[in-house]
């Protein structure tokens, strides 16, 4: 029996290009170096043998040096051998980061525990021996594991055997990425593989932690990097447990610190803007909010004074969460005595011209009515603002 940690997809350096703040897009890419160092962590409180990374450490092949830089700190931290294959976004083609002469160099210095597996052929160590798949291009219409197929395995003892594999698979097709439009490639075929000659299959690609076989997990990214799925586990590792002939046993362990949430927010009173606020303190507290990101799903209506509430609310939590993201709409609609207030108003002839036109429109219905409850919406606030009501 021999353990060992696996994960992959860390993606460091991903852009994250949907966090407008620059300095929460730093903290997040900062929390995925930080969450290797749990990995450390987590091999030392397991007594794990070595680590394996399934690709995608880098999110691309053009990392900045300081990314390089701490990720090899980083991997040194964690004190037992690192080995790691070439994913879809670090793939090992011409001009790679594995062939980069800074990364050469920090690596050898900073972080000898780092191997960077790029042939496809057995590595083998005492007690564990490693199939590598590496990934030489981004997309391949080739099963990457082709060549084990074919592999003598007569001459190998009883040490467990591993295969490092990135890409997709029958059950588990590709898990589309939002900043790179969801490929279907480097197709795995499991039900090919000579599983009876191979102990554990450690994928990466799905990031999210799920099982692809009686031998084969995806662990998922280290750290959580999206809204999750329905029942999918992120921001952990797998500890695995395995014996050359048995089963393997996987247990998820987190590592990841970011949290990403959904909230659904309906409205249709006016109070619906301070029973956000409270949910939204109950779900995510003052410790969390630096490193939680929301997405909330808006929908139904709110009067005039309602909305002003509402953008303030969401103001307020944008500011203090990593990313607040809004899907959906709240219409306009506005109280007869909102409106009344506009139309009567003596302070701006104009306005009240405006304003009782646009009641027209609403009163009509359809969809001018909803365009005038925006309208009337922006003339409230322009009048507020002139203090002429």
């Amino acid at each position: 029996m021999i353990t060992f940690i696996h994960t992959a997809d860390w993606q460091l350096g991903k852009p994250f290009s949907r966090v407008a703040d620059d300095a929460k897009r730093t903290r997040l890419q900062e929390q995925r170096i930080a969450a290797i160092k749990r990995i450390g962590e987590v091999v030392r409180a397991r007594s794990a043998a070595f680590v394996v990374v399934a690709g995608d450490v880098f999110d691309s092949n053009s990392p900045t040096n300081t990314t390089v830089s701490d990720a090899c700190d980083a991997i040194q931290s964690i004190g037992v051998p690192v080995y790691v294959i070439p994913g879809n976004h670090d793939h090992a083609g011409p001009g790679s980061v594995w062939s980069q002469p800074f990364f050469l160099r920090v690596s050898r210095d900073r972080s000898p525990n780092l191997r960077v597996l790029l042939d496809a052929t057995p590595v083998e160590e005492e007690g564990y021996v490693l199939f590598p798949c590496p990934l030489s291009r981004r997309q391949t219409s080739e099963d990457p594991c082709t060549w084990i197929r074919s592999h003598d395995f007569t001459g190998l003892d009883d040490r467990p055997r591993i295969v490092l594999a990135h890409g997709s698979t029958l059950n588990f097709r590709q898990d589309g990425d939002e900043e790179d439009g969801g490929r279907q490639a480097n197709f795995i075929e499991l039900d090919r593989l000579p599983l009876a000659e191979i102990d554990y299959l450690a994928l990466g690609d799905w990031h999210g932690m799920v099982q692809a076989g009686d031998k084969a997990w995806y662990s998922g990214s280290h750290e959580t990097d999206r809204f999750p799925k329905e029942g999918q586990r992120t921001g952990h590792v797998a500890v695995v447990d395995v014996r050359r002939g048995g089963s393997p046993v996987v247990e998820p362990v987190q590592t990841g610190h970011t949290r990403w949430l959904e909230y659904p927010a309906t409205f249709a009173t006016d109070a619906g803007p301070a029973a956000l606020k409270e949910a939204l303190e109950q779900l995510v507290g003052d410790a969390e909010r630096r490193l939680s990101l929301i997405k909330l799903s808006l929908s139904g209506s709110l009067g005039l004074a309602g909305h002003a509430e509402l953008a303030a609310v969401l103001e307020e939590w944008q500011a203090a969460l990593l990313n607040l993201r809004r899907d959906g709409s709240v219409a306009v609609a506005p109280t007869a005595d909102e409106i009344a207030a506009l139309v009567h108003t003596t302070a701006n002839p104009l306005i009240a011209h405006v304003a009782g036109q646009l009641q027209s429109q609403i009163e009509g219905g359809g969809e001018d009515a909803a365009l005038a409850g925006t309208a009337i919406a922006l003339l409230h606030e322009f009048a507020k603002a002139g203090d002429t009501i």
